[in-house]
């Protein structure tokens, strides 16, 4: 008989759930004050747990870090194989799952600038963070092709196509504000709606998310 009609998450379910708390706080923090001034003792704060609480889940600050990444990674890759699976086209299925990845990495993760200072992390650790970077890159690499050949997307080069892409998403950190006006799903939608549509071999003739249609004056805070 399973304890409770497993309504109640058993012990290592909980451990991981209090794990990927961790994390999210954590990616956060790092985010607002950058790796290097941000500590584990802010996080524990911020969690108000102790510091020896944190120890029983990460052993120092760079493996809290490599955690946070490896997260991001995890996103990345769920997220594309959503697109990869519901999407027709080439370009479709980069819309996708690149707007459900920027969505969640902006709106669960709370704008986590760490990505962006993978040299924060140091050994093995980083070693994996850019094995997994660039295993995603090529996958992104591979959509771009399919969609040229499936008359989706433009004859370009899939490489500087895929720059131009993680570098359009990527950037939406530095920028964005959680308290402002604009939601997470809006900004990845609106966003990724311009970005594809530079690779679009017939791009709509209009604009269709939220924010497009109803642009901010400029000057207007995001």
């Amino acid at each position: 008989m399973t304890r409770w009609a497993n309504a109640v998450p058993d012990r290592a379910e909980q451990q991981e759930l209090k794990r990927k708390a961790i994390i999210r706080e954590a990616a956060r923090i790092f985010s607002r004050r950058g790796c290097h001034g941000a500590t584990l003792d802010d996080v524990a704060d911020r969690l108000g747990v102790s510091k020896a609480a944190l120890y029983r889940y990460v052993r120092n600050k760079n493996d809290l870090l490599f955690a946070c990444h490896e997260e991001a990674m995890e996103i990345a890759d769920r997220t594309l194989t959503e697109g990869e699976r519901s999407g027709r086209t080439g370009l479709e299925k980069i819309r996708i799952g690149m707007s459900a990845y920027l969505a969640e990495m902006i709106g669960e993760l709370g704008v986590p600038v760490l990505i962006l200072e993978e040299n924060a992390l140091q050994g093995e650790e980083a070693e994996r963070i850019y094995a997994l970077r660039d295993a995603y890159e090529r996958r992104l690499r591979a959509l771009v092709e399919q969609g040229i050949a499936d008359g989706s997307i433009l004859p370009m080069n899939p490489k500087l196509a895929v720059f131009m892409l993680l570098g359009a998403i990527h950037w939406v950190t530095k920028w964005y504000n959680p308290d402002g006006a604009w939601r997470a799903g809006e900004v990845a939608e609106a966003l990724m709606e311009l970005v594809t549509r530079a690779l679009a071999a017939q791009p709509p003739a209009a604009l269709g998310s939220a924010i497009h249609r109803g642009a901010a004056p400029a000057g207007t805070e995001p």
